[in-house]
């Protein structure tokens, strides 16, 4: 479709007090400074009870109270789940709100995919090349964080997880945003969590203790 190609990030959704640190605040908006372009999506189907117009006020909010540079970063605005949209005048009546043109696309029917493709792109060439990221001289790493993890099986048959990896779940992981939910199971996949609990014998059924959190394993 095109001759030539753009690098595109997807950032996963925040949630209210990103900006102070709440879920995986930082650990995205700090990255997010880097982009020159940033595409908003938000479910204008409103089919899980939410406000397209609260979300995205909410979400730039949390830019602008994060970073200065953040809020100046050029926007393209998306409404997503179109499929799943009964009424088109609320489209409308979205873009009067915030004053920009929306972008209505479906990730199950394609509808509008190739056409926001086209405006990114347009978008990106017409946007000053990236400045060189100036080194900061009071920057510090990270102290890297012990991500072990000790799995013990209880008297009552719950396997019991624990260490470093958990503090560093517990500190990152809002068990109520689905976003972070999913983060939170990511991460015990790729850790290798899963894999030693079914090694310790770990079945359908059975409890297993994460922190403050407490779930049944299902397969």
């Amino acid at each position: 479709m095109f001759d030539d190609s753009f690098v595109i990030a997807d950032i996963p959704g925040l949630i209210e007090g990103a900006s102070m640190g709440a879920g995986l605040g930082h650990h995205f908006l700090r990255h997010i400074e880097r982009v020159r372009l940033i595409v908003h999506i938000v479910d204008i189907s409103g089919s899980e009870g939410r406000d397209p117009l609260d979300d995205y006020n909410k979400i730039n909010n949390e830019l602008a109270t994060y970073s200065e540079n953040l809020a100046k970063i050029p926007q393209i605005v998306v409404a997503g789940k179109s499929d799943l949209l009964f009424e088109k005048e609320k489209v409308a009546e979205f873009e009067k709100a915030i004053g920009k043109k929306v972008y209505l696309i479906s990730s199950l029917t394609h509808e509008g995919i190739d056409e926001l493709l086209k405006v990114m792109k347009e978008k990106v060439e017409e946007l000053p090349p990236p400045a060189r990221i100036e080194r900061d001289e009071d920057f510090e790493l990270e102290e890297k964080s012990d991500q072990k993890f000790t799995i013990t099986r209880l008297d009552d048959g719950t396997f019991y997880v624990d260490g470093g990896l958990v503090d560093f779940l517990i500190q990152n992981v809002t068990i109520s945003s689905e976003d972070s939910f999913a983060f939170f199971q990511k991460v015990l996949k790729d850790r290798g969590v899963i894999s030693e609990l079914k090694k310790r014998g770990m079945k359908e059924g059975d409890i297993v203790s994460i922190g403050d959190v407490e779930f049944e394993w299902v397969e």
